[in-house]
């Protein structure tokens, strides 16, 4: 690495090739370098002009981003700067000219100028408001806009709203493109949680369009942080917003950690909020805040996580701590279905049969692979067993596979076909596998569409959410000494066809006594409800087979989803070791069901 030379600007210039591993803590004359080649290096500080440098002319702008050690700037609108779309030609080419002639990166230009509004003039001025400032910025020497929804228009269906942003921001990315410049989209308001981000950036697909990360309290909602940066980390633009790193609630160290994870190479753009009475000293202390966070996230190796999601042999792995938990097999079976299962103790608490021989195993019901979600009638389809007259649910695309340090996510969209090559209906079933240090959990949420007409759920016990578990875990059978009991009370084989809100199934496996608890949600339809759990280790969540369950009328159960419709259940399954009351089950079971659905 070449010496740092004297003078202030040649150290900016060099600071801006070194990024943030540069500039850590300690005055401009004594810097720390981290090797280049750590992830996170290219990561550099600047600051939005917004409150600490909103009442500085251009000329002081520059001079004091120069002093504390700011390498790059993103200049708002309607500030003392005055870098507006009404500068003629010569100005322009004035205030490019200051830049260049400093250690200071014009970023870009920070708009007002957003895509949600319901009036279509108003659109389409903003729209074109945002051109204008385009061109300003090539003009002056940035390399993007930021732009913005801030809200959801009430009265106006958010799939709406969403498609007309997406649309928008596709239309200013290929105008962008024209002329250099990125487009950088920040959200507010009822835009800001990530899903409704991910649902605007599925839209925009133009790839000169990219997310401002910009540090909302929305960020930390659903499953937390890490997995909402996840949603949208592909397509982060070179933009981040924070605002001041050692002030509030905001978890930094770990957005900072991700960042470094992603060897993430952009712009760290602060936007204070607060007002201090000296605000140059300020700039240098967050720019050395920063610089200890990004060195702290490079020591230990960026981010560590802990559940792990990778694709293995055509099935995807997932491990828990650098152990393995379970595979999804989704190729070349007649349904998509999990394992082996590994249980808290280390071992597998499912039968292995049919996918292998296992010890003291019974080889009956082939169709009882593991772990996985049916149904015996669809339509009058089976989709329960593997007769020669049975339908096959076919793995269509996978809309998102993430790891994490908390929770990993498989989610996929999935074919229900009969025997004849007919769709039946489609689902969305989404998997979540959690680190935890009382017991394993796995959260499996399933969304069945009528995409192909009406669909009825008939009423059979064949079905639905189900486990097939050890032989020693049995509650009968020349090995089986295990035990079976509900939230009603009811034990072993007097739990079968009984309605309760959650169900669990313990036994010994290899000298240990592990259990799994499957939670049904109160949210389900026909909560709580009835359990398909024999006392030979099949183990299922029914809400259809009332006919087998009660003795009623046959159709009883029958649930049809509307031709266009969808119907969605939830259940939680917890690996557990010890007896239902050792494990908690009972308390378990009410934090799963305190926890609201996103909508």
């Amino acid at each position: 690495m070449s010496t740092i030379r004297n003078t202030r600007r040649d150290f900016l210039k060099q600071s801006m090739c070194l990024g943030a591993a540069a500039i850590t803590a300690g005055p401009l004359g004594k810097v720390l370098t981290v090797a280049a080649e750590k992830p996170g290096s290219g990561m550099r500080f600047g600051l939005v002009t917004y409150q600490w440098g909103r009442d500085w002319d251009l000329p002081t702008l520059i001079a004091n981003c120069e002093r504390t050690g700011v390498l790059g700037v993103e200049l708002r609108t309607q500030h003392a700067h005055n870098v507006e779309s009404g500068l003629n030609t010569q100005q322009r080419r004035d205030v490019k000219k200051r830049f260049d002639n400093s250690g200071v990166t014009l970023v870009g230009l920070g708009t007002n100028f957003a895509f949600h509004h319901a009036d279509p003039a108003r659109l389409a001025r903003d729209i074109e408001g945002a051109k204008q400032y385009i061109r300003l910025s090539r003009d002056v020497g940035g390399t993007g806009v930021k732009v913005k929804p801030n809200d959801l228009p009430k009265n106006v269906s958010r799939e709406k709203t969403i498609e007309q942003i997406g649309t928008s921001l596709n239309q200013l990315g290929r105008f962008g493109a024209d002329f250099g410049q990125k487009i950088r989209l920040e959200v507010h308001g009822g835009c800001s949680p990530l899903p409704i981000i991910k649902g605007i950036m599925d839209v925009a697909d133009n790839p000169n369009v990219g997310v401002c990360w910009n540090c909302n309290s929305q960020d930390l909602q659903g499953d937390g942080l890490e997995h909402n940066f996840d949603l949208v980390k592909d397509r982060f633009g070179d933009t981040v917003h924070i605002r001041e790193l050692n002030i509030g609630s905001y978890p930094y160290q770990e957005l900072m950690n991700l960042l470094v994870g992603m060897d993430y190479a952009g712009w760290i753009l602060l936007e204070a909020r607060t007002k201090p009475k000296d605000r140059i000293k300020a700039l240098i202390e967050q720019r050395q805040v920063f610089g200890r966070m990004i060195a702290k996230a490079q020591a230990v190796g960026a981010i560590t996580r802990n559940v792990r999601i990778n694709d293995v042999d055509k099935k995807l792995r997932v491990e828990i701590n650098g152990k393995l938990f379970t595979e999804y097999n989704y190729q070349d079976v007649p349904r998509p279905f999990f394992y082996p299962v590994i249980g808290p103790t280390g071992v597998p608490i499912i039968r292995h049969w049919p996918m292998k021989e296992g010890k003291d195993e019974t080889q009956d019901h082939r169709h009882h692979r593991s772990l996985w979600f049916t149904h015996g009638e669809v339509n009058g389809v089976d989709f329960w067993s593997e007769g020669s007259r049975s339908g096959k649910i076919v793995h269509d695309k996978f809309v998102q596979i993430s790891s994490g340090r908390k929770v990993g996510i498989i989610q996929s969209r999935n074919k229900w076909v009969a025997r004849d090559g007919k769709v039946i209906c489609t689902d969305t079933r989404t998997h979540r596998f959690y680190n935890r240090p009382d017991g394993q959990i796995m959260d499996f949420e399933i969304t069945i569409h009528a995409s192909h007409g009406k669909v009825v759920m008939g009423d059979t016990k064949e079905g639905s959410m189900a486990i097939r578990l050890a032989p020693t875990m049995r509650v009968d059978g020349k090995v089986g000494k295990g035990h079976i009991i509900n939230s009603e009370g009811n034990r072993d084989g007097a739990a079968w066809g009984k309605r309760a809100a959650w169900c669990d199934y313990f036994g010994p496996v290899e000298g240990q006594i592990v259990g799994v608890a499957i939670f049904d949600h109160p949210t389900n339809p026909k909560h709580p409800t009835w359990w398909h759990v024999r006392t030979y280790g099949l183990f299922a969540a029914n809400p259809f087979g009332v006919h087998n369950f009660e003795g009623k009328p046959k159709g009883t159960g029958d649930i049809t989803i509307p031709d266009g419709k969808s119907l969605t259940f939830r259940y939680r399954l917890y690996f557990h070791k010890g007896d239902e009351k050792q494990a908690k089950v009972a308390e378990h079971y009410r934090e799963y069901a305190a926890i609201k659905p996103a909508k």
